[in-house]
């Protein structure tokens, strides 16, 4: 026997939410055919995080959600990595196909990689074939060694020579920040760089389409659509819930939101944090109001010659969207958007 661990949140304080245990069925498929009907029928003002079927009486650690047929989703928590998280903050995923698995993603550590490859295991013998990585931030890619063997490293074509230069700092960093959690911990960098937009397969009817783009959240960020089930996984281009963070260019990533929105053949998007699958607008609407109200404030600012530290203090403090880790991170998107507008 089955039950569904739901979880929901309030859409007008994504820090709201209540997680409830619900009977599922006798078999793990018909319980996850359940738990996605009744996600989708969820009420309009609560957003479905997670709805992983587990057996009756357990709560894993580690879970994952069925999103669509082969489309496996684990959500990572919201934070900054630390020892009460293990580093488990982003959004992981991984789809199987009549071949072989391809995984998007690997987590802060090689300990939540694992648990990421032991959730595979637990759905199928398949290879993994291929680890593609959406961008070189550590909560999506320091957790690459635990898959040493297991399949080619794909990414952007600017990823490697990206996570090659903060290598040190990345380590120093999230040692700092997990301790004991990043023992073993080493930099894997791809066997491949994707240039321009190309197709893989995991077998016949299963091919995900990887599209490398301009500097947006960075300079390396990739997006990978699964043509069978039209779930994009958007890596950190859609923050929702948690605070976008701007390591790249707020330019180019509020031109590439309305590409991404527009974008044919999605059904889903996977967020980099957030919900496991939210509909294509929803997905990016967030981001992009965000990330237009600072914008907007900003060249005002430049052009009425406010200094930086009082940008700083002020810009972007009035928008609608109750962000999570605002005071975390707001800061520095200022610092970086100012510094971007004040030469246009």
């Amino acid at each position: 026997m089955f039950e569904l661990l739901l979880t929901a949140c309030l859409e007008a304080e994504p820090s709201q939410c209540r997680t409830e245990r619900l009977p599922g069925a006798e078999t793990l498929a018909a319980c996850r055919e359940a738990a996605r009907l009744g996600a989708a029928g969820f009420p309009a003002h609560f957003e479905v995080q997670s709805y992983p079927c587990v057996p009756a009486g357990t709560t894993p650690d580690f879970t994952v959600t069925e999103i669509a047929p082969g489309v496996f989703v684990h959500k990572g928590q919201h934070g900054e990595p630390g020892p009460e998280n293990g580093g488990d903050l982003a959004n992981l995923g991984f789809v199987i196909g009549p071949e072989a698995v391809a995984v998007i993603d690997t987590g802060t550590t090689p300990a939540v990689g694992a648990a990421l490859l032991a959730a595979i295991r637990a759905e199928t013998d398949l290879p993994v074939r291929y680890v593609i990585l959406t961008h070189m931030h550590p909560d999506h890619s320091l957790g690459t060694a635990a898959f040493a063997g297991q399949g080619e490293v794909l990414a952007h074509h600017r990823m490697g020579p990206a996570l090659e230069s903060r290598r040190e700092t990345y380590l120093a960093a999230m040692s700092r920040m997990l301790g004991p959690h990043m023992a073993e911990t080493a930099i894997v960098l791809p066997d491949r760089g994707i240039a321009a937009p190309e197709e893989i397969s995991l077998g016949p009817g299963r091919a995900l389409a990887l599209v490398p783009h301009p500097t947006a959240h960075t300079d390396n960020d990739l997006t990978v659509l699964d043509r069978a089930s039209g779930t994009l996984f958007a890596g950190d281009l859609s923050f929702v819930g948690h605070l976008p963070a701007i390591d790249g260019s707020v330019l180019g990533w509020a031109d590439l939101l309305g590409d991404l929105a527009a974008m044919e053949g999605v059904v889903r998007v996977v967020p980099g944090h957030g919900p496991v699958a939210l509909a294509q607008g929803p997905a990016f609407a967030p981001t992009a109001a965000y990330l237009d109200q600072l914008i907007r404030e900003t060249r005002a600012a430049v052009a009425a010659g406010t200094p930086m530290l009082e940008a700083i203090r002020t810009l972007g403090r009035n928008g609608d969207y109750p962000w999570l880790l605002f005071e975390i991170f707001h800061a520095r998107n200022v610092t970086a958007a100012y510094k971007e507008l004040e030469w246009e």
